[in-house]
């Protein structure tokens, strides 16, 4: 098993330094380079800003030419209340409803998952895997270690030759990388606290 551990902390809706983006990028470019991918798992808790760190990274990815697709679930929000979220093709820049607070739809604890979202997005998913290098999936959890949700479409992103970027939840890290089989990854971390990043050896 092979592990990095970075640390990126976001304060609210600050972006991400330049000196962060940088980093993990460059960390990606290594990777892209080698014959063996890595993993890169983005993780932190609900509403920490997962989602938001890999806004930016795609877009500076995209920026630097690097051909990047997949999806991104950015939150819907109600003042500060969460009613919802939608499914955004990195790729083609298209968005569709994908979770909601009310039926019809997949219950998924007091939210519903829109089987048209959910087709949109494995889709989306499995066109990037073709024709992209870095594919995004915003996110991998419950659902996916079940066998549902994306988990058919990561199977085949894990065994193509793009690298996969995943958003998972802290408490989900270690059964997504057991039940997908992922012999190397590197682990991004995100916090609230001042926008950093350090790089270092570990093991989860």
């Amino acid at each position: 098993m092979f592990c990095w551990i970075f640390a990126a902390n976001l304060n609210g809706d600050m972006p991400a330094t330049p000196r962060v983006c940088d980093e993990i990028i460059s960390v990606i470019s290594d990777s892209l380079q080698g014959e063996n991918h890595t993993c890169i798992i983005i993780h932190g808790e609900i509403g920490v800003g997962k989602t938001r760190l890999a806004e930016q990274l795609a877009a500076a990815l995209i920026g630097r030419g690097i051909k990047t697709g997949g999806v991104l679930s950015p939150r819907i929000l109600d003042g500060n209340e969460t009613i919802g979220y939608t499914i955004h093709d990195l790729s083609t820049g298209e968005e569709q409803p994908f979770v909601r607070l009310t039926p019809p739809g997949i219950p998924i604890g007091k939210f519903y998952l829109l089987e048209d979202g959910l087709a949109f997005a494995r889709a989306a998913i499995e066109r990037a895997t073709r024709a992209t290098q870095v594919v995004f999936v915003d996110e991998v959890g419950r659902l996916e270690c079940d066998g549902k949700g994306h988990a058919l479409v990561v199977r085949k992103l894990l065994r193509s030759q793009a690298l996969p970027v995943l958003l998972v939840r802290s408490a989900f890290v270690e059964r997504v990388v057991e039940t997908f089989g992922i012999a190397r990854y590197e682990l991004l971390p995100v916090e609230s606290g001042l926008p950093d990043c350090s790089l270092e050896e570990g093991r989860p």
